[in-house]
């Protein structure tokens, strides 16, 4: 697994076209900007097993507290490994992070997994804003 930390000021995506992994979406879902975020853009690899759930929450919830950010956006980005796991896996590994970070008190967002979609975002400017982590 690949994780990517991005503190935002501000992250938006509009979706514009479905790929045939795509998940439905209600109209609400296909555009939106969140505010004062961490974003994590995550990539589940083949190696990854459901047991590394426990791993990459404590890890996301660690950069969070040093940061100051209550508030999680998780971003499919299969671009981070030529390895992927099946869409299969990665979006119920997705579902199953977001509902155990909720669980630990964490307002929860995700962008689109499987969607080609425009986004911007705008980075805080301090000396933890972008980090990594690979497990």
């Amino acid at each position: 697994m690949q994780l990517l930390f991005i503190h935002a000021s501000w992250i938006r995506y509009e979706v514009s076209k479905k790929t045939k992994i795509a998940e439905n979406l209600s109209d609400n879902e296909k555009a939106r900007q969140i505010n004062n975020c961490l974003v994590v853009k995550t990539c589940v690899e083949k190696k990854d097993k459901e047991d590394l759930l426990k791993t990459a929450k404590k890890e996301i919830i660690t950069i969070a507290e040093k940061v100051g950010a209550k508030h999680i956006v998780l971003f499919p980005f299969a671009h981070l490994s030529p390895e992927l796991s099946s869409p299969k896996f990665a979006i119920k590994f997705l579902k199953d992070l977001k509902k155990a970070l909720k669980a630990d008190g964490y307002e929860v967002d995700s962008i689109p997994f499987g969607w080609i979609k425009k986004w911007a975002l705008e980075t805080k400017g301090h000396a933890l804003a972008v980090l990594s982590r690979r497990f």
